[in-house]
């Protein structure tokens, strides 16, 4: 059997610019604002379980990327 560690699901978000109230106009950045939000940390021991649990952060957050990671071991 397959189980899957160390399994991190992240909320990616950027932002490009904003509404400026002075210059009353959207005001790009130089620079795209990234942040990162750690939403998961576990393990499973199924795949379903996974994909359950990322399409659940999707559907909860439609507007941010969503990233996963995982090491995945045979168990003997």
């Amino acid at each position: 059997m397959i189980s899957y560690n160390n399994v991190s699901i992240k909320e990616v978000n950027t932002k490009e610019g904003e509404y400026n109230h002075k210059k009353k106009k959207h005001v790009k950045f130089a620079k795209p604002k990234v942040t990162k939000r750690e939403v998961c940390f576990s393990e499973w021991s199924s795949l379903e379980e996974l994909a359950a649990d990322v399409r659940h952060h999707v559907i909860k957050n439609p507007y941010d990327v969503i990233e996963v990671s995982f090491t995945a071991t045979m168990e003997v």
